[in-house]
């Protein structure tokens, strides 16, 4: 129950991110694919390590998403 928890709280984070206009600039520039392709793909990602456990010491989806944008390798996500 824990994991659908932290996959729902994971779930907001990403689409509110995925909706800033700021920012879609700057990740089309980056990866060549929309803000919005690139949020589901990262989500998607993140949500399998979830299911695999990588993140079941975190509390919440943001400390997830945090940690996540502070060093991807570290919990295996490649986006």
């Amino acid at each position: 129950m824990h994991r659908d928890k932290l996959i729902s709280e994971v779930k907001e984070e990403y689409a509110r991110l995925a909706q800033g206009h700021s920012r879609e600039d700057f990740i089309e520039n980056c990866t060549g694919q929309s803000a919005e392709g690139y949020f589901e793909r990262l989500l998607q990602m993140v949500i399998e390590a979830i299911e695999q456990g990588r993140f079941d010491r975190f509390m919440n989806g943001r400390q997830i998403m945090e940690a996540v944008a502070n060093d991807r390798q570290r919990w295996g996500i490649s986006a």
